[in-house]
């Protein structure tokens, strides 16, 4: 849910910044062919262009360019005179050209360099899933969205059993794989529009929007099948899940994923390698 927003909004803006980009470079044709070419404006041209690649990226920040250039290249034949008219016209169109390329070239990179850093920040560099970090800022504006619709709202705690056993006996590099494995089942069992999360060592978190009780359990159910296969080649690895529905979230997502916490530290009392959940009322 959370990427899908983030597209819609990203997707709005880069359509704001071209039309932003378009009538700017059509009143700045205007007024230069009005002025009969009497101001050098072809550096504020840059500040569009440079929006557009920020947004949009080198790709379209080179059609803005080429786009520039060709309104400063017309504007040019129609208010300059003289036999060398087209080849000045030109040979200035390449030279800005260059400019705004590289332009657009360093701004697109800086802003994917950007992207990829607070992509990192948030996300588990081994499992590829959030961060407890992320997950905690998801987990409450989830809670906030539930408050104010009226939704119910599950949130799944996993914890794998016997873990430390496998890094003692099989190393480190074993925990790893089983690590990633329960990412790679996570991600292929639960709905686009549900978060996933490692919180840390072998603990795993999932928050499951506008979801019934009955379905949240199917879901905690599907999860611990799909890790049964996955994490048959790490014995004794096993995992104890603690579900907690709320009809309505009905305080600070920090107190709801401790009830989750709970019901799985439950689980692993009455023996491991099980599902345990409650549902909480408005």
């Amino acid at each position: 849910m959370r990427v899908l927003i983030t597209s819609v909004v990203l997707h709005r803006r880069l359509i704001i910044v071209w039309i932003t980009f378009l009538v700017a470079l059509f009143v700045l044709g205007i007024f230069r062919v009005w002025t009969n070419a009497e101001y050098a404006l072809a550096s504020i041209v840059i500040i569009p262009i440079v929006l557009v690649a920020w947004e949009g990226g080198f790709r379209q920040g080179t059609f803005a360019a080429v786009l520039a250039v060709s309104m400063w290249i017309m504007s040019d034949l129609l208010t300059e005179e003289g036999s060398n008219v087209v080849g000045v016209a030109i040979l200035n169109g390449v030279v800005r050209l260059l400019t705004y390329c590289f332009v657009a070239y360093l701004v697109a990179r800086v802003r994917t360099l950007l992207r990829r850093e607070s992509e990192l920040a948030m996300r588990d560099p081994l499992t590829g899933l959030m961060n407890r970090r992320a997950f905690l800022e998801a987990g409450a504006a989830e809670s906030s969205r539930s408050q104010r619709y009226g939704h119910s709202v599950a949130v799944i705690f996993l914890d794998l059993d016997n873990f430390k056993t496998l890094n003692d006996s099989q190393g480190h590099d074993a925990g790893d794989a089983a690590l990633k494995a329960v990412a790679v089942e996570v991600k292929r069992v639960l709905r686009l529009t549900d978060s996933a999360a490692r919180l840390g060592g072998d603990e795993f978190a999932f928050i499951l929007p506008q979801v019934d009780k009955g379905s949240a359990n199917d879901a905690g159910r599907k999860v611990a099948a799909a890790l049964a296969v996955a994490l048959a080649p790490f014995p004794p690895v096993t995992a104890s899940i603690g579900i907690a529905w709320f009809e309505q979230a009905n305080g600070p997502f920090s107190e709801m994923l401790k009830e989750a916490d709970s019901l799985m530290y439950v689980m692993k009392q009455e023996g491991k390698s099980g599902i345990r959940i409650k549902s909480f009322a408005r």
